[in-house]
């Protein structure tokens, strides 16, 4: 009897590492037809382990945790180079309107007018440039948060994902801003626009790398698959 039981125990693991979906099982959703057959099964769990090993999920070529954080971290790049320009060009001009009844008139005096407003413009710069990063950086992170949640709640990444992330984002910027209701209506629609430019570049790009997507008519779904077969497909 103990050599029996002995026995089956590794006939059971050997069986659940042959069928991996048995402990993930896969989305799906009504209005979005899924592409499992296309795929391994075994990449496509609700399992938050597995997230970042389902396709379907991509936007860009990036796995959803690597994307947030690689395009958060380059919008407070670049919120940090705009703030810095806008913090220096305001410091300066401030400080020349402080100073414009008490010009120096030694060279001495000069150089340390020119000195101490080089100091006040690099000081509006770090400053400035800090706010805008952190800024752009949480409304950036925001919209992508959303927008990745979105395509792990429907199984599939699309350009309504966008759409609805940058729809939430807009409102959400405008509670917390207190904004009136036209400025509103100017960040929201600013925001839908940009989810959909965004979905529909990835759309776009997914369509070129063989991905169907959803939308699309059934030629043209077979006309992407014959673009190039997903690597899964093409090891069995």
């Amino acid at each position: 009897m103990p050599n029996q039981s002995s026995e089956q125990q590794p006939l059971s693991s050997s069986s659940s590492q042959q069928h991996p979906s048995l402990s993930a099982p896969l989305t799906s959703w009504s209005s979005s037809p899924s592409y499992s057959h296309y795929y391994n099964s075994s990449t496509l769990g609700t399992d938050f382990s597995v997230l970042s090993k389902n396709p379907l999920l991509n936007r860009i070529g990036l796995e959803p945790l690597k994307r947030i954080t690689l395009i958060t971290a380059s919008a407070s790049f670049w919120g940090f180079i705009l703030g810095g320009v806008i913090g220096s060009r305001q410091s300066g001009m401030q400080y020349l309107a402080e100073n414009a009844h008490r010009l120096p008139k030694t060279t001495e005096g000069w150089y340390f007018y020119h000195k101490k407003k080089n100091y006040r413009m690099i000081y509006g710069a770090l400053s400035k440039g800090a706010v805008y990063s952190a800024k752009t950086g949480i409304m950036v992170a925001l919209f992508e948060a959303l927008e990745a949640s979105a395509d792990f709640y429907r199984g599939g990444a699309d350009l309504f994902n966008s759409v609805a992330a940058g729809l939430a984002s807009g409102g959400i910027f405008s509670v917390a801003n207190k904004l009136p209701r036209q400025s509103s209506k100017h960040a929201i629609m600013l925001g839908a626009g940009y989810g959909l430019i965004s979905g529909s570049l990835q759309d776009l790009s997914s369509f070129l790398k063989g991905t169907p997507v959803w939308y699309l008519p059934q030629s043209l779904k077979e006309r992407s698959l014959a673009l190039k077969m997903p690597t899964s497909v093409e090891s069995e």
